[in-house]
């Protein structure tokens, strides 16, 4: 269905730029879109700095979730930037993840749980040379 949906996607967005250019007029809809641009663009691109990236180990998800809404905002389209919203908001994000189907979710559950298998963990005791 995913893929359908990818080929299926230009043309809706065609057709909800004609409905929505009739609905608000096209200068509206053209601003809209570059608004939305821009504000993908900020999204995808923020300035890093010491504390963005304590931020990004704490919640990884989180960051993942913004790069991919700044993404699907910068593409053309209200269906792409609904998505986009959609991901900035954490509450909607549950609402998104139950749209994965659950062969790719089992797949990416077997990886991380073989991932996590074959990692060493060393421990050692460590002794201070000055004392």
């Amino acid at each position: 269905m995913s893929v359908k949906f990818l080929l299926l996607l230009p043309f809706l967005e065609i057709i909800i730029f004609i409905l929505f250019g009739d609905l608000f007029g096209f200068l509206n809809v053209i601003f809209f879109i570059l608004i939305s641009g821009i504000l993908g663009i900020f999204i995808l691109f923020p300035k890093s700095n010491l504390e963005t990236l304590s931020k990004i180990s704490e919640n990884p998800i989180d960051w993942v979730c913004k790069r991919l809404a700044g993404f699907l905002l910068i593409i053309p389209g209200f269906i792409t930037d609904l998505f986009g919203i959609m991901l900035l908001i954490k509450v909607f994000r549950t609402f998104l993840f139950n749209f994965i189907p659950e062969n790719i979710k089992k797949e990416n559950r077997k990886a991380y749980e073989k991932r996590m298998s074959q990692t060493n963990v060393i421990e050692a005791e460590y002794k201070n040379l000055d004392d």
